[in-house]
C-alpha cells in the first residue's frame, strides 16, 4: 500500500481564517485554500493520513465527500484539518499563489475515471448482444422461477448491469437550456461503473451502453439476464411539465400507486415507439409468451428484493443530498425493467425540466455525489 501522508507545519496565528473549498475532478481531487492572510505552505508526507496546517482557523466546508477520499475532520485547535485519503489517489501536488493567499493541493488519481463522447453522431445503432434465448430455453431457470425461487446464478454475487437511461435518437427529457437526459445519465452511469471497478474490482460490471447509442428496452434486459447479472440498475433524470418540481426517487417495478408515478412511468415508457417489435396499435410487444409469462413470474419473486435495493439507493441519496428533495420509493409499470430475472431498480437523480436541478446535473461535483451515492447502497445491499 502506497504511504501518502501531508503534514501542513504549523505557523504563528494571525487571527485570520481559511476558507476550504472542495472541487472533485475525473482525475482526482482538488482542495483550495482561500485566506486574507498569508498562508503557511511547509509540508511533510507519511502515510494516507493528510494533515493540513494552514497557519490561521480553518472554516470546513459543508461538502460531500468524493470517493478519493474516505473523510476529514478539523484539529482540536480548529486551525487544520486531517483527510484520510483512499489508495486510489497515488501522488500529490501543490501550489501557493504569489500572493500568499490562496493555495491549491491537487490529490492526483492513479487511474483517471473515463468520459463519455457525448451528443448523437449518426444513425441509431443497437449493438448486437448475445442470444439470450438461451436463458428462456433453460429448464433449470424455468423450474426454479415457477416454484416461486430466484435465479440460480444469483447464489453468487458476482455481476452487475448498469442501464443509462434513452441513447442515440432518443434523448429523453431535455433541459431548459438544452441538456440531454441522455448525456447525463450516461455520465453518471459510467461513473458508477469506474467507482465500483475501484472499490470492488471482482465484481463484473455490464453496461447496457456506454457511448450515445440507441438500445432498445427489451434489449437492455436482454442482456441483464445473459450476462446472468445479480443486479440491473436504469439511471434516468426526472422531468416533469411543472418547471419546479424537484428532488430524487427510485422506483421498483410494479403497478404505479400515485397519480406522480405514473406520469413518470408515461414518460419513461414513451420512448418504447423506438423499439422493434412494438406494436403501436395494440401496445404490445411480438414476444413469446413463455418470456412474458416468466417476466411476471419474477416480478413477484424480486419483489420485495427489489424494493430492498431501492430503499438503500433512496436512502444513500438522501444521506448525500441533505438539501435536496427526497421524493421516496415508489412502483411504476417500467417496460425497462420488466423482463429482468433479478432484482432491478431505477432511479431518478434529479429533474433536468428544472433549471435549478439541470445545472446541478452539468456539475461534475454533483455527477459524481449521485454514483457514489449508488455504488454504496448496491455494496451495502450486497453486504446482506
Amino acid at each position: 500500500m502506497i504511504s501518502l501522508h501531508l503534514l501542513f507545519c504549523m505557523a504563528a496565528l494571525t487571527g485570520g481564517t481559511v476558507s476550504t473549498r472542495i472541487i472533485p475532478r475525473y482525475d482526482g481531487l482538488l482542495m483550495e485554500l482561500t485566506s486574507s492572510e498569508v498562508i503557511t505552505d511547509s509540508i511533510t508526507i507519511t502515510g494516507y493520513s493528510v494533515n493540513v496546517r494552514p497557519g490561521h482557523r480553518v472554516i470546513m466546508p459543508e461538502a460531500f465527500l468524493p470517493f478519493w477520499v474516505f473523510g476529514w475532520e478539523p484539529d482540536a485547535d480548529s486551525c487544520g484539518f486531517t483527510v484520510e485519503l483512499t489508495d486510489a489517489v497515488d501522488s500529490l501536488e501543490y501550489s501557493l499563489r504569489e500572493d500568499g493567499r490562496v493555495m491549491l493541493i491537487f490529490f492526483r488519481a492513479a487511474e483517471p475515471l473515463l468520459f463519455p463522447e457525448l451528443s448523437w453522431k449518426g444513425p441509431p445503432r443497437e449493438p448486437a448482444y448475445s442470444d439470450s434465448e438461451q436463458i428462456y430455453s433453460d429448464s433449470s431457470i424455468i423450474a426454479a422461477l415457477e416454484m416461486g425461487q430466484q435465479s440460480p446464478w444469483l447464489d453468487d454475487f458476482d455481476c452487475i448491469v448498469i442501464d443509462p437511461g434513452h441513447g442515440g435518437r432518443d434523448p429523453g427529457a431535455v433541459g431548459y437550456t438544452g441538456t440531454f437526459e441522455k448525456d447525463r445519465a450516461l455520465e453518471i452511469a459510467l461513473l458508477v461503473r469506474d467507482i465500483l471497478n475501484i472499490r470492488r474490482p471482482d465484481l463484473e460490471i455490464v453496461m447496457t451502453r456506454s457511448t450515445d447509442c440507441y438500445v432498445s428496452l427489451g434489449a437492455r434486459t436482454r442482456l441483464a439476464n445473459s450476462m446472468k447479472a445479480d443486479l440491473f440498475i436504469s439511471i434516468h433524470c426526472n422531468a416533469a411539465t411543472n418547471s419546479s418540481a424537484n428532488g430524487f426517487e427510485t422506483f421498483f417495478l410494479s403497478r404505479a400507486r400515485t397519480d406522480d408515478s405514473r406520469a413518470v412511468e408515461m414518460l419513461e415508457n414513451s420512448v418504447i415507439e423506438y423499439d422493434e417489435g412494438y406494436d403501436a396499435a395494440s401496445h404490445t410487444f411480438q414476444d413469446d409468451a413463455l418470456s412474458f409469462l416468466l417476466a411476471d413470474i419474477a416480478q413477484n419473486i424480486y419483489l420485495e428484493r427489489s424494493s430492498s435495493l431501492a430503499v438503500e439507493i433512496q436512502d444513500s441519496m438522501a444521506d448525500r443530498f441533505t438539501g435536496n428533495a427526497s421524493r421516496g420509493v415508489k412502483q411504476a409499470g417500467f417496460y425497462v425493467l420488466r423482463g429482468a430475472l433479478m432484482p432491478s431498480v431505477l432511479v431518478e437523480i434529479a429533474f433536468i425540466s428544472n433549471p435549478g436541478e439541470e445545472q446541478m446535473l452539468q456539475s461534475l461535483d454533483f455527477r459524481l455525489a449521485s454514483a457514489e451515492a449508488i455504488v454504496d447502497a448496491v455494496l451495502k445491499f450486497a453486504e446482506q
